[in-house]
């Protein structure tokens, strides 16, 4: 069984800007899909953080943090908060190792 979310690493091989989950591409620059603090919100989404201690990390409000997630959701084009997590984690690792 496989998860809807889930990006499929060989869809990245065709090409770049290919569609492979509903409107995501294929792979994403994250810094032109997103604030600067929306892509800092997300990383520490990634590493497994909770709003509440994103928040004190940034030292701003819970709330802000929510607006900062919901729209990063839109701007990546995401299902839901966990798509977005995992869109961000497969790009952020792409152009880290593409940087190597």
């Amino acid at each position: 069984m496989t998860a809807h979310f889930a990006l499929d690493a060989r869809a990245g091989l065709k090409g770049q800007g290919e569609p492979v989950a509903g409107n995501a591409r294929w792979p994403i620059n994250l810094c032109d899909a997103m604030t600067p603090r929306q892509l800092e919100v997300m990383l520490l989404l990634c590493e497994g953080m909770v709003n509440k201690q994103i928040a004190y990390e940034l030292d701003i409000s819970i709330a802000t943090i929510k607006v900062h997630i919901r729209n990063a959701i839109t701007r990546l084009g995401a299902k839901n908060r966990t798509n977005a997590v995992a869109i961000v984690a497969a790009n952020s690792a792409i152009f880290r190792n593409a940087a190597v």
